[in-house]
């Protein structure tokens, strides 16, 4: 094993996803966010590459039942992300569950096959904060949240953004006043909605809807030190299978979200910029920081932070803003999104207005 990521082992492979890479091109980051196709090697190149290269790391998953599954290993059925690797490298990294909600990896067994020795790297549940704030973790290297873009039909709390970056700061602690790096947040996800809990707290939304539009492969958002990754089909190529589900699949939605790795369940037909000539400012409102104001000429409205002189200003802070401004604008907003006489200037604010009470958390 090595302590150096500048080298290229033989498992790495131009038909899949890298980490290293990125993080060789991008050193500096203290968080990858990585997105795009599935079965592009993501997790497994991040994990065989931190077990080799001797890093410490917290692997999470989104539920303790998560946990508990990746932990299981009796009769002969080992469902861990370490399989794989295994399975190509010839190891033996066992899993092991030691309370509710984490687990960890080790690559040594005693004499009746248990694990045993030091862990290689520790598994928790991002709803398993409890457990984890009386465990020191704060030797980690990195904490790799997998699939964190949740799939069809997961049930997500819509805290989860809040709560990643509180484990994250449980585990980073005090590094950085003992001399060490910050802790390396790693995001890593199949392409299937561009709007979660967690890619809002980031506010990252927007960003990544404009990386999705310029093709392009990176983003660096050098003033806040965030890398956006999105493995497009030219970086690991989608037709090297072109039987079974691949050729049945490929051209609908699905494959081109599957195979492809794009975001085909987001509209992002009606973000745009737009001449404000001949619009009317008609009320304002204040959210994540930002003043944003809806301007109306006769038939269109257009959202965005072009300032105008109105005295309608809702501050979405205070459960009164919050309130009024669902019912003054909200449900005339969403049905005439509907219509597509609604522009926006960044997607953010779209999922804002149609979410509206589970965003801003307005019971009603």
């Amino acid at each position: 094993m090595t302590n150096d990521f500048n080298y290229f082992p033989d498992w790495r492979s131009n038909d899949y996803y890298f980490f290293a890479d990125d993080l060789r091109k991008y050193p500096q980051a203290w968080c990858y966010v990585v997105y795009g196709p599935r079965a592009s090697g993501k997790t497994y190149s991040a994990l065989r590459s931190s077990y080799e290269n001797n890093v410490p790391i917290m692997y999470m998953k989104r539920t303790i039942e998560d946990v508990n599954i990746l932990c299981t290993n009796d009769g002969g059925v080992d469902l861990s992300p370490y399989v794989p690797i295994n399975r190509d490298a010839g190891y033996n990294i066992q899993p092991k569950l030691i309370k509710k909600g984490i687990g960890a990896f080790y690559d040594q067994t005693d004499s009746e096959g248990n694990a045993c020795g030091a862990p290689v790297s520790y598994v928790s549940s991002l709803n398993s904060m409890k457990t984890i704030k009386g465990i020191e973790l704060s030797f980690c290297d990195w904490l790799l949240f997998d699939e964190f873009i949740p799939q069809q039909g997961e049930i997500v709390k819509h805290a989860e953004g809040a709560m990643l970056l509180d484990m994250y700061m449980t585990i980073n602690r005090d590094r950085t006043k003992r001399g060490r790096p910050p802790l390396k947040l790693i995001l890593f996800a199949n392409a299937e909605d561009i709007s979660t809990p967690i890619t809002s707290e980031l506010e990252i939304i927007d960003n990544m809807v404009d990386l999705n539009a310029s093709g392009q492969p990176y983003l660096f958002l050098e003033d806040r030190d965030i890398l956006l990754h999105h493995i497009t089909a030219q970086e690991v190529p989608t037709n090297a299978e072109a039987e079974g589900i691949y050729k049945a699949m490929k051209n609908t939605a699905w494959g081109v979200k599957a195979f492809g790795g794009e975001f085909t369940g987001n509209d992002f037909s009606d973000i745009r910029k737009v001449n404000l000539k001949g619009y009317q400012p008609m009320a304002a409102f204040y959210y994540k920081n930002q003043n944003y104001y809806i301007w109306r000429n006769m038939e269109k409205v257009h959202i965005c932070r072009t300032r105008g002189n109105t005295n309608n200003f809702y501050d979405l802070r205070t459960d009164a803003g919050k309130m009024a401004f669902y019912v003054d604008h909200v449900i005339d907003l969403k049905g005439q999104t509907a219509d597509g006489t609604v522009s926006y200037a960044n997607y953010s604010i779209k999922y804002l207005i149609m979410n509206y009470r589970k965003v801003v958390n307005l019971n009603v």
